[in-house]
């Protein structure tokens, strides 16, 4: 069984492939004054009113039932697969808050078994972090295209902020690159 640290290691790693905020870090060494660059998993947003807010950025799993060509995460492609149970995502970003490391939450996952399994998983952990472990903090979450339209809406009780990836800009390069998606599905999660 995988340890929690295990998991982190693999789950922030799997989600630098999501597009979510305008800075994740940089690679540079940072080995001569004070300061560093970004801590693995953390990244950058700015709220309505330009603060600028650190975000720890993970992925609820990287075990994914689609084989889009593009993706890291794709079935077919040979890496170690892990998933959060919404238990752990809310320790995890409650002892990352209290170090001072973050002050919120981006939050995505690849299809697990299905869209709204997905969806259910992914509400159920912003809904622990709200109500058990009380976190007041940021939120941004990943709407999955195709999940039930109640999830979705649920989702949006609990976070600050949805967002939905378009994946591909013409149907015909969505068909070529990811066949198991569907244009519309995307545009009706969009719309909501």
């Amino acid at each position: 069984s995988m340890t929690l640290l295990e998991k982190l290691s693999i789950l922030a790693d799997g989600a630098k492939y999501d597009a979510s905020c305008a800075s994740c870090g940089s690679t540079r060494s940072s080995n001569k004054g004070i300061g560093a660059n970004s801590v693995a998993g953390i990244c950058h947003t700015w709220t309505p009113d330009g603060r600028c807010v650190s975000l720890l950025k993970i992925l609820l799993s990287n075990d994914c039932v689609y084989n889009c060509k593009y993706c890291y995460n794709r079935l077919e492609n040979d890496h170690l697969r892990a998933t959060f149970l919404p238990e752990e995502i809310g320790r995890l970003t409650l002892e990352f808050y209290k170090r001072n490391y973050i002050e919120g939450l981006f939050l995505s996952s690849a299809v697990v078994k299905n869209p709204d399994h997905t969806m259910e998983q992914l509400v159920l952990s912003v809904k622990k972090l709200r109500e058990e472990f009380l976190f007041g903090g940021y939120i941004h979450l990943k709407v999955i295209p195709g999940a039930d339209a109640r999830l979705v809406s649920e989702a949006g009780l609990w976070v600050d902020r949805l967002s939905v990836n378009i994946e591909m800009p013409t149907p015909a390069s969505l068909h070529w690159l990811a066949p198991q998606k569907k244009e519309i599905t995307i545009v009706h999660s969009m719309q909501q």
